[in-house]
């Protein structure tokens, strides 16, 4: 979505006092008006762009997302993973990792956070396309389990893993974590 200079300066001043305000208290307890007075913003202006909190955290998902699981590395609203080779759609993966450690404070935050729910759905809704295509090509997957079980475990296996490696990236690098995810999966 395109924004005029002044819409965008108030969208960032929201985002940026909600990854400030889900450093410091529990999303349950960030109210709209504690994000109105921490982007120093009008209330109204606050309601041009969103309803609620909700809305903010899965534009903050989209903005996290959209570069992530972009092929071409640029910001793009979708992704036709199916044309892509097996060595490509590996590198997505691990291109994924490297971005999610890039935002890991604000990921961990949230995750943390009751906010958690609406950053693990938004993050298995992009994710099926690529395992799918993953599953597809057999990258992933080369057994006789049913196709929607399948997909629906290598998603959740994912989300399961990148919360570990997000825990635990001091240790592990990108490349290992997603060596992790192959080799859980083959």
């Amino acid at each position: 979505m395109r924004y005029k200079k002044e819409e965008a300066s108030a969208l960032e001043k929201i985002y940026e006092a909600v990854s400030s305000l889900i450093k410091e208290k529990d999303y349950s307890k960030i109210t709209n008006t504690d994000i109105i007075k921490e982007a120093n913003i009008s209330r109204s202006t606050f309601y041009i762009y969103f309803k609620n909190k909700d809305q903010i955290f899965i534009h903050i998902c989209d903005d996290i997302f959209n570069h992530i699981f972009s092929h071409s590395l640029k910001k793009e609203k979708h992704h036709d993973f199916s044309k892509d080779a097996p060595e490509e759609l590996k590198h997505i993966i691990i291109h994924s990792f490297y971005h999610f450690l890039e935002d890991k404070e604000l990921i961990l935050s949230i995750l943390n956070s009751g906010a958690s729910s609406i950053f693990l759905s938004q993050l298995r809704k992009r994710l099926k396309p690529l395992v799918t295509s993953l599953v597809n090509k057999k990258i992933i997957g080369n057994n006789d389990i049913p196709m929607d079980l399948k997909i629906h475990q290598y998603i959740n296996g994912y989300t399961a893993l990148l919360q570990y490696y997000l825990r635990h990236a001091s240790d592990i690098s990108p490349e290992k974590i997603s060596e992790y995810y192959f080799s859980f999966y083959k």
